[in-house]
């Protein structure tokens, strides 16, 4: 992960203003850490670099781009509180808000992720990637309408948006809308043929209608593209039973648990198994 993760890097950094010179080298070296992904090298420049010059007004980008170092280390907490400062900073930044949104968002933090999504959309209508992130937000939340509402405004904003058919073909399998699933994956694919989301998302609908080679051609294709995620495996030992394929189900669900999937979504297939063979 380069430079072009963080905020413009500083905007060349820093071609402005006279600071001290130890502001800049700190900031110097903060950069040569980013490109080198040394993430403590990078935070530990960073505070020096405030430090140094706690009242620089250029301070809310080093704090932004010091909460994406400590997010990167998993320090989640540090880094709630680093984009925090930062909007203290400039309340109206879109990035920030966007950036601590979706921090909030992995770590299950969904009403403050909202929240944020929210402000992120009332400082611009048509930020398509809040209004996504918003909608799936509402699905995980069982807030169907709102979740359609976000994802039908995308489609207003820009017709060819392919998130937008993939939050509502998500929507559709949520409200067991199978068919209509599928038929929106498949029209997002036919410009998007190397994202193996996609492929995932619409062999298991392919799954839930009962088309299980059309599933199994689908989970292959995702896999040949991605085969490090482990909810690709729960499918496909789905699948495989659904052919009758024990022994590959049972080896598709130990090679989910190897790559790190929840115990407790792989125990709850085995116990469909389990119950399957008692009958």
């Amino acid at each position: 992960m380069k430079r072009t993760l963080f905020i413009s890097m500083f905007l060349t950094a820093f071609s402005i203003v006279a600071v001290s010179q130890s502001y800049n080298d700190y900031i110097e070296k903060s950069f040569t850490c980013i490109d080198k992904e040394e993430w403590a090298c990078a935070e530990e420049s960073i505070l020096g670099a405030l430090r140094a010059e706690p009242s620089n007004p250029q301070n809310s980008l080093l704090l932004s781009n010091l909460g994406t170092v400590q997010r990167l280390q998993g320090k989640y907490e540090e880094a709630i509180r680093s984009y925090s400062n930062a909007l203290m900073i400039t309340p109206r930044s879109v990035t920030l808000l966007k950036n601590r949104a979706a921090l909030y968002a992995e770590i299950d933090s969904l009403d403050a992720a909202l929240i944020d999504y929210t402000s992120v959309i009332s400082l611009d209508t048509k930020e398509e990637e809040a209004l996504y992130r918003r909608g799936m937000i509402y699905l995980e939340k069982n807030d169907t309408l709102a979740a359609r509402i976000d994802f039908e405004r995308m489609l207003q904003i820009n017709p060819q948006s392919s998130d937008a058919r993939v939050g509502l073909a998500t929507l559709m399998k949520f409200r067991n809308y199978h068919k209509e699933a599928a038929d929106l994956y498949t029209q997002v694919i036919s410009f998007n043929k190397n994202d193996a989301d996609l492929y995932f998302g619409r062999a298991e609908a392919y799954f839930y209608l009962g088309r299980i080679a059309k599933a199994r051609e689908d989970i292959k294709k995702a896999m040949e593209l991605n085969e490090g995620d482990p909810l690709y495996y729960i499918l496909r030992s789905r699948i495989n039973w659904a052919q009758y394929e024990k022994e590959a189900a049972y080896d598709d669900l130990d090679k989910a648990l190897e790559l790190g999937a929840s115990p407790q979504s792989v125990e709850t297939v085995m116990k469909e198994y389990r119950q399957y063979d008692k009958k």
